[in-house]
């Protein structure tokens, strides 16, 4: 399987709403049903760097990132399409974007995903609440020279 990872375009939108609306509902299931909607995608990476994973002409992931900040901002792969590399490749695309240490936030109820950092060299820096509940501040120590924070 060749996964491509390219930069947005706005064809891709309305499929990119429903991916965000469907990863998030299988994965948040501490949410209320229909509490996910698709123009949430729009909110939800507004003046971010949008990167799309596609296999075999289908999209099956994206990633945005808050440029000025280094922070991952969003990483959704579509729940069918889950454990096949394409958020390996999504992270590996991130990278010429993050000029210092990159950080995200990782709700903790959201194990799987935590679990995921974990194994691709993430650490947690602290736990925090926001808005959605705990989560965790993580970093990445990148070969070159990226220091944690």
């Amino acid at each position: 399987m060749v996964i491509h990872v390219r930069h947005f375009e706005e064809s891709d939108r309305e499929p990119l709403r429903l991916l965000y609306v469907a990863s998030r509902d299988a994965t948040f299931t501490w949410e209320p049903s229909g509490s996910h909607q698709a123009a949430d995608f729009d909110k939800h990476t507004e003046g971010e760097i949008i990167l799309v994973a596609v296999v075999e002409a289908e999209i099956r992931g994206f990633a945005s990132i808050w440029e000025p900040d280094s922070f991952l901002h969003n990483l959704f792969v579509h729940p069918l399409h889950k454990r096949q590399g394409i958020g390996q490749a999504l992270l590996k695309g991130c990278n010429p974007y993050f000029a210092n240490t990159p950080t995200l936030k990782c709700l903790q109820a959201n194990i799987n995903a935590a679990q995921f950092y974990y194994s691709q060299g993430w650490i947690t820096l602290r736990d925090e609440t926001g808005p959605e509940g705990p989560y965790h501040l993580m970093a990445k120590r990148a070969p070159h020279g990226w220091v944690t924070p």
